[in-house]
């Protein structure tokens, strides 16, 4: 059993409206094709039944070109989806394992500590004559 359901060894229980049997018009699409082909396969045969086309060779190839098509655009879809859906959960991971950001007192105490830690810095060197000039002549107050 794969993912459209059980093999389809024996006839289709639901046949189209009129009570007609799909057997042999799905045999057209079936035929010389691997297992692993059945999916498109039933996809193509929907497309023809659908449109009312002729089971024909060159209709059978062109609802197998169209199947194709169309499960290669799911398929880039889904994994487009499903890189996505990655990227969002390592995004959640990642933020729910960082810390919170320091709130508003705590972002006012470090400013009162480094202005403190500023007008220390300026006592000092006010204390301090030779580095008070060396300072001043650094900036340009001379």
């Amino acid at each position: 059993m794969n993912d459209t359901g059980p093999p389809g060894a024996g006839p289709v229980a639901a046949g189209p409206a009129g009570g007609a049997s799909t057997g042999p018009a799905l045999a057209a699409f079936r035929a010389g094709r691997s297992e692993a082909e059945r999916t498109a396969d039933l996809l193509a045969f929907a497309i023809a039944t659908e449109r009312g086309l002729a089971h024909t060779p060159d209709a059978v190839e062109r609802a197998r070109r169209e199947a194709d098509a169309a499960l290669g655009d799911y398929s880039l879809r889904h994994l487009h989806n499903t890189v996505e859906q990655i990227r969002q959960e390592a995004v959640v991971t990642h933020l729910g394992r960082l810390r919170p950001p320091p709130g508003f007192p705590r972002l006012v105490a470090a400013n009162l500590v480094a202005l403190a830690a500023a007008g220390a810095l300026a006592a000092w060197l006010y204390t301090r004559p030779d580095l008070r000039d060396a300072f001043a002549g650094l900036v340009g107050m001379n």
